[in-house]
């Protein structure tokens, strides 16, 4: 599994990375997991190599481009990327106030390992 991490705090990543890690040993994985802080960056990465990623963990509140602007991006230039995002945030009413019809796959914190997990197994098709 490949995974892309996009969060401007570093105590986030790691919580987030050691999170997957213990995903992927629970569920005899093999991956490789990435963190990204800066969104431009991010964004870039997803509109050329998205499509790499099984999972992409972003936050909503990210200074400069913010997780939901990230999104609407993708939705133009590289939509098959879409359905893998969860967004990780404290502020869920952030993404339903600007996109009021959609529906997300929201990872809301503060969370758990269990609920982390039953995202992923959600995401996956192992729920």
């Amino acid at each position: 599994m490949k995974a892309l991490i996009i969060d401007d705090e570093d105590s986030v990543q790691g919580i987030l990375s050691a999170f997957l890690n213990r995903y992927m040993a629970d569920k005899g994985m093999q991956g490789d997991v990435a963190s990204m802080s800066d969104p431009v960056q991010s964004l870039f990465e997803l509109t050329t190599h998205g499509k790499e990623y099984q999972v992409i963990l972003l936050d909503v509140r990210i200074p400069r481009l913010s997780g939901d602007e990230i999104y609407s991006s993708l939705e133009q230039v590289n939509p098959d990327v879409i359905k893998q995002i969860i967004f990780v945030t404290g502020y869920p009413e952030d993404l339903y106030e600007r996109f009021p019809d959609k529906k997300f796959n929201i990872l809301q914190k503060p969370f758990r390992y269990t609920k982390f997990a039953e995202k992923l197994d959600a995401l996956f098709g192992k729920a």
